[in-house]
């Protein structure tokens, strides 16, 4: 005779208890994702902001500039894991 135990497990398969369980997990690891990436890219621009007002902003243009000249080429990673904001979006913001 089938016990409890045994259509309790039927019913999480039925249900597709896990792939919905799997599907919550990834999307809370992107919300926490964008959340942190947020706040990385908004602590970047701060010290951006920073450091041009103690070396001249258009130093720190000017070495944003140079950055991203050396970045050309390079491969990139995915854009919603980047710590930091494109270096274009960086030069605009002090700008």
């Amino acid at each position: 005779m089938l016990g409890h135990e045994y259509f309790h497990e039927q019913a999480h398969i039925e249900n597709h208890h896990e792939l919905k369980r799997h599907i919550l997990l990834l999307s809370m690891f992107l919300l926490c994702a964008l959340v942190y990436r947020f706040f990385c890219h908004r602590q970047e621009y701060e010290a951006d902001s920073l450091a041009a007002k103690k070396c001249g902003k258009k130093a720190a243009i000017e070495s944003l500039k140079l950055l991203r000249m050396q970045e050309r080429g390079r491969p990139t990673c995915l854009p919603l894991f980047s710590l930091h904001p494109k270096t274009k979006n960086r030069i605009e913001k002090l700008s």
